[in-house]
C-alpha cells in the first residue's frame, strides 16, 4: 500500500467483509476524515448502465449541515460520468461552477447537493469498473495539496476497489444462499423428501424403488426441487441441501 496511512483503514475493513454496509461505512468514514472534506459518496453501476444511483454508501462531516447526494439517479451518459468511468486516474474539479467538462444538468445537480469542488474515481476489478466513490468539498473549494490527491488515489486503488469488491461478491452469494434455502421451505411434502433422498447420495433408480414411484415421475420431481431452489445441477443441489441441514 502506497499511503501507509491506509493500512489501519484495510485491517478494519477485513474485520467487517462479511457485511458489506459496515465495510463501507469504515471506508468513507476513514476518507472523509483523512481529505478533510465534507462528504464522500458511493455507489455500484458500470459504464454501459443508463443511469447511476450515488449514495450507497455516504459519509458527512458531522459539524456541519451537509446535504445527501443519494435519492435520485444520475444520467450515467453524461459526459462528466463517462469521464468518471473512463479516466485512469483521480478526475478533479476544483470549481464546479466554472468547470467547463460539468454540463449544465450536472451543474444544477451538484449545486443541489451544494459540492463546490470534487474527486472522482470509478473501483476497479480486473473485469472493470464496478462502482464510483466522490469525494465534495462544500463551504470552501478542496486544497490544492498533493497529498490528498494522493491520499485519495492510492486508498482507492489500492484498498477499497479490492477489499470493497470481496465484501460485495460476499454479500452476493450470501443473498443465492439466503434464497435457495428460503426455496427449500417451498418444496412440497414429497419433494422434500426426494430432496433428503439425493442429499444421502442415493441414485434415482434407489429413490424410485424406495419412493414406489417411476423413474421418470423422480426425474420430474427433481427437475422442480431444482428450478425452485435455483440449483444448477444435481450435485450442487446436495451441496444447498447438505449446507442447509448442517452434514
Amino acid at each position: 500500500m502506497r499511503y501507509r496511512p491506509a493500512r489501519d483503514l484495510a485491517a478494519h475493513m477485513l474485520l467487517h467483509l462479511d457485511d458489506l454496509m459496515r465495510c463501507w461505512s469504515v471506508a468513507t468514514t476513514w476518507l472523509r476524515a483523512e481529505l478533510r472534506c465534507h462528504r464522500v459518496d458511493t455507489g455500484f453501476g458500470q459504464q454501459v448502465a443508463a443511469q447511476y444511483s450515488p449514495g450507497f454508501s455516504e459519509a458527512k462531516a458531522p459539524d456541519i449541515d451537509v446535504p445527501s447526494f443519494a435519492g435520485r439517479p444520475v444520467d450515467n451518459r453524461d459526459a462528466m460520468m463517462q469521464a468518471m468511468w473512463a479516466a485512469d486516474r483521480p478526475l478533479v474539479y476544483a470549481d464546479i461552477k466554472q468547470d467547463r467538462r460539468v454540463s449544465l444538468r450536472m451543474r444544477q445537480r451538484m449545486s443541489g447537493a451544494q459540492t463546490r469542488s470534487k474527486f472522482a474515481w470509478a473501483l476497479r476489478s480486473a473485469a472493470g469498473s464496478y462502482g464510483l466513490i466522490c469525494a465534495d468539498w462544500t463551504e470552501y473549494e478542496a486544497p490544492s495539496d498533493s497529498n490528498l490527491f494522493d491520499c485519495f488515489e492510492q486508498t482507492v486503488a489500492d484498498v477499497l476497489s479490492p477489499v470493497i469488491l470481496v465484501a460485495r461478491d460476499l454479500s452476493e452469494q450470501a443473498h443465492r444462499r439466503d434464497a435457495q434455502e428460503s426455496a427449500l421451505a417451498g418444496l412440497t411434502p414429497s419433494e422434500a423428501e426426494v430432496a433428503t433422498l439425493v442429499a444421502r447420495g442415493l441414485s434415482y433408480k434407489e429413490i424410485a424403488r424406495i419412493r414406489g414411484r417411476s423413474f421418470s415421475t423422480i426425474d420430474h420431481q427433481l427437475r422442480s426441487i431444482r428450478e425452485k431452489t435455483g440449483a444448477a445441477s444435481t450435485a450442487a443441489l446436495i451441496h444447498l441441501l447438505s449446507r442447509a441441514t448442517g452434514d
